[in-house]
């Protein structure tokens, strides 16, 4: 080659522009030509990060939270048939589904394990029978329940009676389907607690109890001496089969005498039932006119002693009827017919 054609090559070189620089989006597009492939594995794995633990992480802790923060509602609760191991419950509830829980699904059925809060005694082990909810469920409950520690039903009874404070721990681990969302596994760990009341304020209260009518029995009838009816509201949000409840009387410490009740059905109000009993007459009319209080007014100490049903202790509610201690202020003016004839 000659140098006049080395020359002209260079010429021609120089005179053509430099090719142009591949853009940003130009680059972009040919790599995603080349590794798409990992970037779609990459979302996947992410999807499977994040949605995966929302499905089965947090929607069975926000589920078990609800329940547990649930306030469940006692009302129309009934026990009654009342054995030494077991007595019979039904209720009919319509249970609000509220907040962010909103939706359609059902809850299976599971064996709730119930205990007194910071023991390890199983009291009872509850049957909870499929509920399905929109945005509300119904729970139908029509059993009987069997205890398996007894002592633990008089420990809890006993301090409801006595204003003291009590829980119940339920657990359980349930099923929830929940509208499309896949099947979430729960724990449940509930704390219910356990109204209490004073007696003695219970007893005094306005409406609480009232004699509606009484007539003394002379000479006695199988040990009675008088027979009375009284009304007497329910102190608890249940509605209760007792049975034969048995009370000691007292005044200024002094054995006054006893009450039956021959079968006490505290209805979800007021009850109406029978009383049977014997006193010392003599004793309580001298209190009555020479007694320290207003002329009229006694103040008569009750005490509770037992509880049977068809003529076979029931231990738990003994215990509750135990702890019953009250002094009921009764205006005796307003039996005066019946207690001076």
């Amino acid at each position: 080659m000659s140098k006049a054609d080395v020359s002209s090559k260079s010429e021609v070189d120089e005179a053509l522009p430099a090719p142009a620089k591949p853009t940003l989006w130009h680059r972009f597009k040919e790599h995603m030509k080349r590794f798409w492939w990992a970037y779609l594995v990459a979302f996947c794995i992410s999807v499977l990060v994040i949605i995966l633990p929302l499905f089965y992480v947090g929607i069975p802790n926000f589920a078990n939270d609800y329940i547990d923060k649930y306030e469940y509602d006692y009302d129309g609760l009934e026990i009654t048939n009342p054995r030494p191991t077991a007595f019979h419950i039904k209720q009919t509830q319509s249970l609000r589904i509220g907040g962010e829980f909103s939706g359609s699904g059902h809850m299976t059925a599971f064996n709730a394990t119930c205990r007194l809060k910071d023991t390890d005694e199983v009291l009872t082990v509850f049957p909870v029978p499929n509920i399905a909810f929109g945005n509300r469920a119904t729970l139908e409950i029509d059993q009987d329940l069997d205890l398996s520690c007894v002592d633990c039903l008089s420990q809890l009874a006993s301090a409801a009676a006595s204003n003291k404070s009590s829980s119940i721990l339920v657990e359980g681990s349930p099923d929830l389907k929940f509208g499309a969302l896949p099947t979430a596994h729960l724990n449940i760990h509930k704390t219910m607690n356990v109204a209490s009341y004073n007696v003695t304020d219970f007893v005094n209260a306005e409406g609480a109890f009232n004699v509606t009518s009484i007539e003394l029995l002379d000479p006695p009838v199988d040990g009675y001496n008088f027979n009375a009816t009284i009304s007497v509201r329910n102190p608890s949000p249940f509605i209760v089969e007792l049975g034969h409840v048995t009370f000691n009387l007292t005044l200024d410490d002094s054995d006054l005498g006893w009450v039956d009740l021959p079968y006490l059905f505290l209805e979800k109000e007021t009850s109406s039932t029978a009383v049977l009993g014997s006193v010392d007459k003599q004793m309580l009319i001298h209190e009555a006119i020479s007694g320290s209080d207003e002329v009229g007014i006694v103040t008569i100490g009750v005490h509770g002693r037992s509880c049977s049903f068809k003529g076979i202790d029931i231990p738990y509610f003994t215990a509750a009827v135990k702890a019953m201690s009250a002094s009921a202020r009764i205006d005796l003016l307003e039996y005066a017919s019946s207690l001076f004839s």
